[in-house]
């Protein structure tokens, strides 16, 4: 794939720069005690000081990886799906939503609210920010 289509890619949501992902037991908020699997898309420029992942700012970190292969991690782990950051909406979410969603999985976000939202969500967990 060429430096272009890779950019057109990520630009349409198809590729993603994933930070880690991971199941786990959601541990706050309404859902807390649901076995979940976590995305964790990196990006975020928000900035703020008490932000306890600072390590997801900087997109070029992370990997850009297909949003297929997302889809299939989560979906062999958990019914439930928590896409997190960074800040997950500085990407098209729509094409991971719609691959989840064909899934037939719960599908919650967690975001600053700084961006437009995209996507599909049963669930949106909004922590406003500066």
């Amino acid at each position: 794939m060429t430096r272009r289509e890779r950019q057109e890619h990520i630009d349409k949501g198809l590729l993603l720069p994933l930070m880690e992902e991971f199941y786990t037991i959601q541990g706050e908020g309404y859902h807390k005690g649901t076995a979940a699997y976590f995305v964790r898309i990196g990006g975020c420029d928000v900035g703020c000081h008490w932000c306890d992942v600072k390590e997801s700012w900087l997109a070029e970190l992370h990997p850009p990886t297909e949003t297929e292969k997302i889809v299939a991690n989560a979906v062999a782990y958990s019914k439930t799906i928590v896409v997190t950051g960074g800040e997950p909406l500085m990407w098209d979410m729509g094409p991971l939503t719609e691959q989840l969603k064909a899934k037939q999985v719960q599908t919650h976000i967690e975001t600053s609210g700084a961006y437009k939202l995209s996507g599909t969500w049963d669930w949106i967990c909004l922590s406003p920010k500066k």
